[in-house]
């Protein structure tokens, strides 16, 4: 049975969240709504809940992968990025999405409801949903942020001297994005 797309909102991110369970539907992919409902009396509306609740998902690997949405997407990407093995990405593009797949390996997405236009954002979702992880010369940088975790999970805090990390050869395309800055 294929993993669902773990999702979860505050207020703020409630409609664009809705968006994007339609588009979940359209497209027949499994999903579970850990978020908000569009209640402003309710007082744990603060997405730290909701984002919770995804990244443990990801987290144990219960998930397909997650998004979350706030206002602006800061807040839910800062709470997620606490959870062992989650890279939580705040795109606002399109490229940004595809770039956080194929070499961060970003295992969830993290919109602004009131920062982004919803067809922008099904796009940026679509394709987040669809590229994968490149790995060759990115795997150097996730085995050094695995690393840094590991480390910091025990109390201990990391902070490594730079050294060269050997993957092989770069891809052409490697080096184009890399000449970019």
């Amino acid at each position: 049975m294929e993993k669902a797309v773990y999702l979860g909102n505050d207020t703020a991110g409630y409609d664009l969240k809705m968006k994007c369970i339609e588009y979940l539907e359209g497209k027949k992919i499994p999903y579970v709504d850990c978020g908000a409902m569009n209640d402003p009396d309710i007082e744990s509306t603060r997405y730290p809940f909701f984002a919770a609740r995804v990244a443990v998902a990801v987290s144990k690997g219960d998930a397909r992968c997650g998004v979350l949405v706030c206002g602006s997407g800061i807040g839910v990407s800062i709470i997620a990025n606490k959870f062992k093995g989650v890279r939580a990405a705040l795109c606002t593009s399109s490229y940004m999405s595809r770039m956080t797949r194929a070499h961060n390996d970003a295992n969830i997405l993290c919109l602004g409801g009131k920062m982004i236009g919803e067809w922008e954002a099904l796009d940026i979702l679509d394709i987040f949903l669809n590229t994968g992880y490149d790995e060759g010369f990115h795997k150097g940088s996730l085995d050094q942020i695995t690393k840094a975790e590991n480390t910091m999970m025990t109390g201990e805090l990391w902070c490594e001297a730079p050294c060269k990390i050997s993957t092989g050869p770069l891809k052409d395309a490697e080096i184009f994005d890399r000449s970019l800055g």
